[in-house]
This record gives structure tokens, sequence and C-alpha cells, in this order.
């Protein structure tokens, strides 16, 4: 098979789609207009990565440089991995410690005439006038991906176990039809799926450090990048828990440090050395302002947490107080 942007027609051939359900009844499915628009607006949810296709020019610092650097599903398993159902597309195959975020193969990306009527190739564009998203090329790298997820049928067992893949495909039928996307280049998919998996929290570093170079107008981006890719802690007991560990590993080296200039400074006696006296002086005064900055962060955290949940609970409860009154009215 040749590249895919030489192809005119869908990546694979009609009589091996695995979806033959009219593009009215994939719409009901979807809860959609069967429209262009609304077809344009469900191929955007599903597929569309702005975080990460607005991180492109810097996930080479982030991860592998390689489309097929991806663990199929068994090994994911090998690796003590929890196959997690995530729909929104940023998150396919993000993994966090003990768990993978895999989103679900769309039933209309099965089904040869959904290809043809509402994801057609799109122009021929150099590298540097190509728009950041496009659901032609994001729906093909998104395939591509699957076809190194599934690779043996026991990776096709845990797809279906997981609810990833539709109940009525079979294994033969299913490495039919996905074999042509294994060959799809990279300069056909979208820039996210250029790459494979990568590791949640470096794409939370990632994203904080272009905030921050953002806000001082170091670099510029098609839209606001977030504090976090995506938020784990939900509770602040979870947040503490976090981060205890390695503060307290932090303060364990400090006082083991300071400790051991107390034992030099008496060894010393009266042939004290000054210069060792100093530093030893200012290392303590600054273990000391960092012993303390994190429990003030804690505390003002924990007051504008409360302080935010309780100007939100009076909004709506106002919001609730004024649509009652222009009810009765």
């Amino acid at each position: 098979m040749t590249k895919t942007s030489q192809n005119e027609n869908p990546p694979f051939e009609q009589t091996d789609q695995l979806n033959r359900d009219s593009s009215v009844n994939l719409a009901v499915r979807h809860s959609i207009q069967n429209t262009t628009d609304g077809w344009n607006g469900c191929l955007a949810r599903d597929l569309e990565t702005g975080v990460a296709d607005d991180l492109y020019p810097y996930l080479w610092l982030l991860a592998t440089q390689d489309a097929s650097h991806i663990d199929p599903l068994h090994k994911q398993l090998v690796k003590k991995r929890i196959v997690t159902i995530a729909e929104d597309p940023k998150l396919h195959l993000v993994w966090f410690y003990e768990t993978v975020y895999i989103k679900p193969l769309p039933d209309y990306l099965l089904n040869y005439a959904m290809w043809r009527e509402h994801i057609p190739k799109p122009p021929v564009q150099s590298v540097r006038t190509r728009p950041r998203y496009d659901k032609h090329r994001a729906a093909l790298g998104f395939l591509r991906s699957y076809s190194f997820l599934i690779q043996h049928e026991s990776d096709f067992i845990i797809a279906q176990r997981a609810n990833l893949l539709p109940k009525y495909v079979s294994f033969q039928r299913f490495q039919k039809f996905i074999q042509p996307f294994r060959s799809v280049h990279d300069d056909d998919v979208s820039h996210r799926y250029q790459y494979g998996q990568f590791r949640l929290t470096r794409l939370d570093w990632a994203v904080r450090v272009i905030r921050i170079a953002g806000i001082l107008h170091l670099v510029r981006t098609e839209r606001l990048v977030p504090w976090n890719y995506q938020i784990q802690l939900w509770q602040t007991t979870q947040s503490l828990q976090f981060y205890a560990a390695p503060l307290i590993s932090i303060f364990a080296i400090l006082s083991l440090v300071l400790s051991s200039m107390q034992v030099v400074i008496a060894a010393l006696g009266s042939n004290t050395w000054e210069v060792f006296v100093r530093v030893s002086w200012v290392f303590s005064v600054a273990t000391i302002i960092f012993a303390i900055i994190p429990v003030l962060v804690a505390l003002i955290g924990v007051v504008v947490l409360l302080i935010v949940h309780g100007q939100f609970a009076l909004r709506m409860k106002w919001k609730k107080i004024r649509s009652k009154k222009e009810a009765e009215y």
C-alpha cells in the first residue's frame, strides 16, 4: 500500500468494513444531527487533541519520537497497568503509574460510507501551512494507534473485555480491516499521532512550563494551555498524601545534613572553622524557612479552597433564587 495521501478512496476496502449501519442510525447512536456540521462536531469531540497538538514542538523532550512506541494491550497488563476507558481523546494512550487510558474505537470509523461522506482527505498542503487539527489525519492516526495496540489475538480479547471494540467484530475481520493502517506514514496523520504513548506526569510538567512561558510571552500557543494536562487528585487529602512523601524525604535528608554539621562543629571544638560555621548558619536558617513554607502554602491553599467553594455555592444559590423569581413573573 502506498501513502494514504496518494489514495483517493478510504484507507480500507468496502468489503472489509466492520460497520454497515446507515449514517442516520449512527447519528442517532451518537446523539447528533445527521448533517455535515453534526458529524464535524462529533469527529472533533472524538478525535481533536488540542493541548497535545499545541505541545507538538516540545513533545520530543517528553516521549520517544516514534509513533509505534505503543505497548500492545497484553504488554500493558504485563506492566501491571489497568486499562481504563477515557472518552476524552487527549487521554488516549496516556498512562499514569498503574493506569493506562484508552479511548474506545468509535463505530462510525469502521464504516466505509462515513469515510467517503464525512472524512475526506484534505488538500495537499505543506507541513508549515497545515492546520493543527484535521479530521482525516486525526482519524488515520487514531486507527493506526489501534494497529499497534492490537497485534495478537490476546490483545483483541483484552480490547473486547475492556469494551474498546464493538462486540460484533471478530479477530480475523478486525485484522483484515486494520492492516492498511499499519503502513500509514507519519506525514498523513495529525501531530499528536506522530508519537505513541505518553506519561501523564511529564505532560503535566510540560503544560505548566508552557503556561508560565506563555504568561511571560516567551512562547505562543493557539489556545490557553491549562495548568494540568489532566487533574488526577480531586480531593485535598489526596493532594496532601501525594506531596507528603517527597517532602518527608527532603526533610529527612536536610535533618541528616544538619546533624552532620553539628557533629563537625562539636568535633572542631575551639579550632572552629569560621567559613564552615557561617555556611552551617545559613543552611540552618534556609532549612527552617523551607520547613515553614509548605505549611503556610497548605494553610493558604485550604483557605482559598474554602473561599472558592463558598463563592460557588452562593452563586448557584443566587442563580436558583433568581430563576425562580423570573418564573413567577
